[in-house]
This record gives C-alpha cells, sequence and structure tokens, in this order.
C-alpha cells in the first residue's frame, strides 16, 4: 500500500507533466484537465495497476482562439539583392 506521501508526490509529478504538455502545446488544457482528474480519482481510489482494458479518449480538436504549436524549422534566408543596373 502507498503511502500519503507517495501519493501526493506522483500526483504532483503528473500535475507537472501535464503542464509543460500544455505549455509546449503537446494536449490542450481541456484534455490536461481530463488525465488530471482521472489520475486523481485513480490514486484516491488506490488503484496500483492499470485495468486490462485502458480507454484512450479521442484527441479534441483545438478551438481557433488556441494558438497552435508552431514547429521549428529550417530559418529562412533572404534573398539576394537584385544587381543594380
Amino acid at each position: 500500500m502507498q503511502s500519503k506521501l507517495s501519493k501526493t508526490i506522483i500526483g504532483a509529478v503528473i500535475a507537472i507533466a501535464l503542464a509543460a504538455a500544455v505549455s509546449y502545446g503537446l494536449i490542450n488544457q481541456q484534455t490536461a484537465d481530463q488525465l488530471q482528474t482521472k489520475a486523481n480519482q485513480t490514486l484516491s481510489d488506490g488503484q496500483t495497476a492499470p485495468s486490462t482494458n485502458p480507454q484512450q479518449p479521442a484527441p479534441v480538436p483545438q478551438s481557433p482562439n488556441q494558438p497552435t504549436p508552431t514547429q521549428p524549422g529550417p530559418t529562412q534566408q533572404n534573398p539576394a539583392p537584385a544587381p543594380r543596373p
């Protein structure tokens, strides 16, 4: 049986990981909230092993007011100036 301290630490690590994922645009805030709620329920229920048939939530489309993450790409180079006549 896990101690209360262990459960608290695990919950904090999950919260930090979810916050980082939202910050980097890997998941949206709604998904993070759902995952955090599920983790809290699991920790409070005392479940230690995942269920044999885990269901993954369907990806939620991002709303238009959320910025889409930009992928780092090759840096654009300015074209060479045209030669003067």
